[in-house]
């Protein structure tokens, strides 16, 4: 057990990746699994030996049945249309406060080179800005870390054939991102770099209105301290460089 809170509890998995438990919701993470409840606060400590048994995983004294689980596909898969609803949307809504970090001259730098390599397709330039924003920050997801997650769900939804033809940015980045943040960061960036996010992100780059715009970045925007404003802002990034 890697990290308990009393709204989710992390796993380190046999391979190394994480996996998070929370109770009843949109899944908060692509490696996440929303279960019926949580075991009580204070209950299980980091360190917990975690074991499974055929579809029981035994929580220490818990014991968690997946028999009945259901898979959510949390890709964000290519489009063809523009990006304009969902930019101007973006755009009239008052940007909501990111953490300290993406404030500071190294952050600045950060996604300014992000940017560019975006808007210029220069593939150099935008790996030169997400490793600089991996692990920027604090917590158990770096502020760059969100940002750099909330760019890469644009860039999939709206430049994913771009992306498939550059595969070097995958390669860097995933090196980056395995010594360069916290455990819950790195996984966060893996899959975003495989196309996976939240089911919050899923449901704002997929929105087909306006209003549908409005209601997933207000629920983004809640989570964690400063997480869901910090991956809002990588979006307007990427998004500020894709509109014409």
């Amino acid at each position: 057990m890697h990290s308990v809170f009393e709204r989710a509890v992390n796993l380190v998995w046999h391979d190394g990746s994480l996996v998070t438990l929370h109770g009843p919701a949109p899944l908060a993470a692509p490696f996440a699994a929303a279960i019926a409840r949580l075991p009580q606060a204070g209950s299980l400590t980091p360190g917990t030996a975690v074991r499974r048994r055929g579809s029981r995983i035994m929580l220490g004294p818990f014991v968690l049945d997946i028999s009945g689980g259901t898979q959510v596909d949390t890709t964000v898969h290519p489009t063809d249309e523009a990006p304009g609803l969902l930019a101007s949307t973006l755009a009239s809504i008052p940007r909501p406060a990111v953490a300290p970090g993406l404030s500071s001259p190294t952050g600045r730098w950060a996604q300014h080179r992000l940017a560019s390599g975006m808007r210029r397709r220069n593939p150099q330039a935008l790996v030169e800005g997400a490793c600089a924003l991996i692990g920027l920050g604090e917590g158990l997801t770096p502020a760059g870390d969100d940002c750099l997650v909330g760019a890469l769900a644009i860039l999939h939804r709206f430049r994913g054939p771009w992306l498939a033809c550059h595969p070097e940015i995958n390669a860097s980045i995933t090196v980056a991102a395995r010594v360069g943040t916290t455990i819950v960061g790195r996984d966060f960036i893996l899959h975003a770099l495989e196309g996976a996010f939240s089911e919050t992100i899923l449901r704002l780059v997929t929105a087909a209105t306006a209003h549908d715009v409005c209601l997933a970045v207000a629920a983004l925007a809640e989570t964690g301290g400063t997480s869901g404003a910090d991956s809002l802002d990588g979006m307007r990034i990427a998004l500020e460089t894709l509109s014409p």
